[in-house]
This record gives structure tokens, sequence and C-alpha cells, in this order.
């Protein structure tokens, strides 16, 4: 909005306030008038400018003794433009102060953090509460992601008698997050429907509900189901924010496993035991014996020995075909990490490649 569109819009508001005797339609107006001019970013003292060469222009057209009550009754017709201005300086404070209230509890979720170190159950509770307070959500569902099963690992305000079973990845609310690597949404009732979900608090059924995938730097971790007890409550979500906070939830926790079985890695087998299950794993990746031909690794792996010839020839906006591709060959887990980092599609097809490779090629 120009100056020249400001002055014009507002002196013919004023003009039919003053004049055309409609005071009720004319106040809206500028009630309506002044929350544009805020999200233009026009200030107050554009308005008072604006306001006082409005009415330099519209005292003309009255008698001289008519000026004071003319005067008068612009001012309501300011106090009214004025007040959207007068609530958004409320807000900010409030704002403020809510702002630094948060920061201190950040804070000390931030030395939890640090102290958590390897408890997982301490790390889903942090995570928990951070997710929780960005969506606004009634009630918080954590799936971790194990042996292709989706397992519940934290819950916060649900009822536990009716979580819904522990079950595949397949055709649930959490891994249609995963598989597309996106924020998914359920905002109706009939939304609702479509997949089972556990009550939350006193036994409410949950009207609407939002899911996040938890895809880390090498691996799937899981998902977040966040459940809501009004319908339509997930309008004003930034889901960029809420997937930057779910990436890093996601790597806090894969940090936890890949310290796990460094530890792990200490009390391994034998070099020569080692060596023994290699050859069999071997075997069986290959499909020398009669189960290893129904084995998905098996066709994974020879698929991606031949996605991996022509890696530097794909562009990024072909991703979206490799993918597909991925899916068709039934790598459930690596599709969803390369949607969720499209830009690194190379590297992370390269790694997976060189973990199969040292059994199967």
């Amino acid at each position: 909005m120009n100056p020249e569109e400001l002055k014009e819009t507002y002196i013919a508001l004023l003009n039919d306030y003053l004049f055309e005797g409609d005071d009720e339609a004319a106040l809206y107006k500028a009630y309506e008038f002044s929350r544009e001019s805020i999200n233009e970013r026009v200030g107050l003292e554009e308005i008072a400018a604006v306001h006082i060469d409005s009415i330099g222009k519209l005292i003309n057209k009255v008698p001289f003794n008519e000026i004071p009550l003319i005067i008068s009754k612009s001012s309501i017709f300011l106090l009214e433009f004025i007040m959207n201005f007068s609530l958004l300086y409320k807000e900010y404070f409030e704002l403020w102060e809510r702002t630094g209230s948060q920061l201190h509890e950040a804070i000390t979720q931030t030395g939890d953090a640090l102290t958590a170190c390897l408890n997982l159950d301490k790390t889903l509770e942090i995570i928990s509460s951070l997710i929780q307070k960005t969506t606004g959500s009634d009630s918080i569902l954590i799936y971790l992601l194990k042996n292709s099963h989706l397992k519940h690992a934290h819950t916060e305000n649900i009822v536990i008698e009716t979580l819904p079973k522990e079950t595949t990845m397949h055709n649930t609310f959490a891994w249609d997050a995963i598989s597309d690597a996106s924020i998914k949404t359920l905002i109706t009732p009939e939304d609702m429907k479509k997949y089972p979900a556990p009550k939350i608090k006193n036994g409410i059924e949950p009207l609407s509900a939002v899911a996040i995938p938890l895809i880390g730097k090498n691996m799937v971790i899981g998902a977040v189901e966040c459940y809501y007890e009004l319908p339509h409550k997930l309008t004003e979500l930034d889901n960029s924010t809420l997937l930057n906070l779910a990436s890093s939830a996601a790597k806090s926790i894969e940090n936890i496993y890949q310290i796990k079985i460094t530890k792990e890695h200490k009390k391994m087998l034998t070099p020569d035991e080692a060596s023994s299950r290699c050859r069999i794993a071997r075997r069986v990746i290959l499909g020398e014996g009669v189960e290893g031909y129904h084995l998905q690794n098996n066709k994974v792996c020879r698929g991606l020995k031949g996605l991996v010839k022509h890696l530097d020839s794909i562009k990024e906006e072909d991703v979206k075909w490799v993918v597909r591709w991925i899916e068709y060959l039934g790598d459930t887990e690596l599709a969803p990490r390369i949607k969720a980092h499209p830009e690194e599609f190379k590297e992370i097809i390269s790694d997976r490649y060189e973990q199969l490779e040292k059994f199967a090629l």
C-alpha cells in the first residue's frame, strides 16, 4: 500500500462516516481497513498525519460553526481505526512475557537434554514436551520403528488402555507420515475414522490429529502422533518448524542408537566367529540357499547396483523417480530417508549400497 492509496481510502471512509449517515457501517469499514494497514506495516505516525490532512480537506465542506462538531466526531473514527493497533500493542507485550517464560523453560530443557545423554526415556520426554508445545496438542504418542513394527515408546495424556495394537509399518497414520517424509493431518472427525486412535485425557475421543515423521541421517526412527480435543485445530501449524524440530529429535535418538551399538561392538564375536557369520550372511543374501531367493535384500542389492552406476547423471528434479524405483525394490526405509533429505540422495544411496556390497557383491 503506497501513501496515496492510504490517503485516498482513509479520506473516503472518513467522509462516509461524517456525512453519509451510516455510522456503524463506516466504523466497521474503518476497523477492517486498519487491519489491512497493519499487515502493510503502516505506522501510527502515518495514520495521524493522514487523519489531520483529511480533516483539513473535509472541513471546507461544512459551515464554520459546525467545524468543532466535525472534528469531535472524527476523533471517534480515529479511535476506532487505531483500536487494532492498541490490540497489537497489548499482544506484543503478552508475547514478550510468554517468550521470556518459554526461553527460560527452553534453557532448562536444554540442560536436561545435555544430561539425558544416552537415556532414551529421558530424551523421549524432552522431545514429547517440545513437540507438544510447538503443536499446541492435547496429547502425544511417540512410535519407534523396531523390526518393521511401529512400537509405542512414549505417551503424554493418553489413556493407555485405548492404545492401538503395535502394528506393522503400513496402513497406519504414523507410517503415512514416514513414507511421504512429510507432516500428515486429520482435521475433522470424519478424517479421524480412517485410522485407529487412542482416547485422550479422561476418555475423550480426539477430533483432529497430526503425524510427524522422525527420520534421522542414516535411519528411519519412527513418528509422533499429536491429538486434539477439537476439530480444525491444525490450520496455524508451521510445518517447516515442526519438520526441523522432528529432524533434530530423530538425530538425537539416532546418536543414542549409534553409541549403544558402539558399546555393544566391544563385546562382539571373535574374528573367526565373525568371519563365519559373514560367509553365512553372504550365501543367504546372494540367494545361494533356496530361501535366499525370496529375501528382500537380494532384490534391493541388485537394484541398487544398477542405480549407483548412473548416480552422477541423475538430476535433483528426477529424485522422485529414484524414490519410486526404490519403493518398487521394497526398501521401505531408504525411500523415506531420501524424501526427507532429497539434496543428499546420492550420498544416502551410495551408503546403503556399500552396506550391502560388503556381503552380497
